[in-house]
């Protein structure tokens, strides 16, 4: 057996202003938190097909904000609150969204239990904008401003604007109403944990492919590999604590044994098939161009298209145990 080519893990710290942008290379910190920011913009793709695609930056002014006005305590009372801050101009999309996510399967045990608040905001002084000089698909708005908004704390704001263009999943998700309307259930599903299952570019799985926030998540894994294995148990043994939803496969986590030159072995990755609904190992997630990356279905899930609500079983778990978890239950 051979070790693939080892984790190289590069880092890099973008730390963006409420105003401006300033970009300074340096050693990958430690911490992964409310900082942390995942963009996501809509491309065409060789076919002419919509892609997804984005990246993550590093805003540690965002995160400083979020922890100072947006993490008060909510109270306890049995419900989880968000509130929704649009402009005027957005606030219908704000409401029709609340539609999508209410009837949405997944919420069905909770959405009971769903506070929700609309807030309308200054569309000016959102200041929602593409003005970061590294990448024009991220959007960016006036945290000060929104997190300064609402009658009481809340678990989650939710940020639709009618200027710029995109999606951004942190600590505060934000969206475009010019985007598919699954963008904002996208970007919130990263609050609550999820990350992206599209593959990122060369250059930005260099970037940030090396945070264990991105690293590893309910719904994605990204780890070294041997060349091949001696059966698919050994590779679920040797492999268990790398896949966070090890306990939920339900079908071979190799493919069957290839011969190369004379030598034969399971190598890693659940087999494609049409069609094929059972959660697995499946190659092709966020990091792929940096070390193997995985996900658990085949499918494509809406971590990986903003033009489907799919949200399956192991997601919706993660999903659910979050919400919980925020909200005392």
């Amino acid at each position: 057996m051979k070790l693939r080519s080892g984790l190289r893990l590069l880092g890099i710290l973008l730390a963006f202003g409420a105003f401006g942008v300033n970009c300074a290379f340096g050693a990958r910190p430690a911490a992964d938190g409310a900082d942390l920011v995942f963009y996501d913009s809509v491309e065409t793709g060789a076919g002419g097909e919509p892609v997804l695609t984005g990246g993550v930056y590093l805003d540690p002014e965002q995160g400083a904000r979020f922890r100072e006005k947006g993490m008060k305590p909510v109270p306890v009372d049995g419900y989880y609150h968000i509130r929704f801050v649009a402009d005027a101009a957005a606030m219908a999309r704000a409401r029709e969204f609340t539609e999508l996510l209410l009837n949405h399967e997944a919420f069905a045990s909770v959405r009971d239990r769903f506070r929700i608040e609309y807030v309308e905001g200054d569309a000016a002084r959102m200041n929602c904008r593409n003005d970061v000089l590294q990448s024009k698909r991220i959007i960016s708005c006036n945290m000060d401003y929104i997190l300064s908004l609402g009658a009481s704390p809340a678990h989650l704001t939710a940020v639709f604007t009618s200027r710029g263009t995109g999606g951004a999943g942190s600590a505060v998700p934000i969206a475009s109403i010019d985007y598919p309307l699954p963008t904002i259930l996208h970007e919130m599903l990263h609050t609550w944990g999820l990350q992206d299952e599209y593959i990122y570019s060369q250059a930005e799985a260099d970037y940030y492919c090396g945070y264990s926030k991105i690293l590893k998540a309910p719904n994605t894994s990204a780890f070294p590999i041997m060349e091949t294995y001696g059966s698919d148990a050994e590779a679920g043994g040797r492999h268990r604590d790398d896949i966070p939803w090890f306990d939920d496969i339900r079908v071979p986590i190799t493919t069957p044994p290839v011969n190369t030159a004379g030598a034969a072995g399971f190598q890693l990755g659940t087999p494609a098939s049409s069609g094929n609904m059972e959660p697995g190992l499946y190659p092709g997630s966020n990091c792929s161009r940096k070390l193997p990356s995985f996900r658990p279905y085949e499918f494509d899930t809406i971590m990986k298209s903003v033009y489907t609500t799919l949200l399956p079983p192991i997601h919706k778990k993660a999903v659910l145990k979050a919400i919980a978890k925020a909200a005392g239950w």
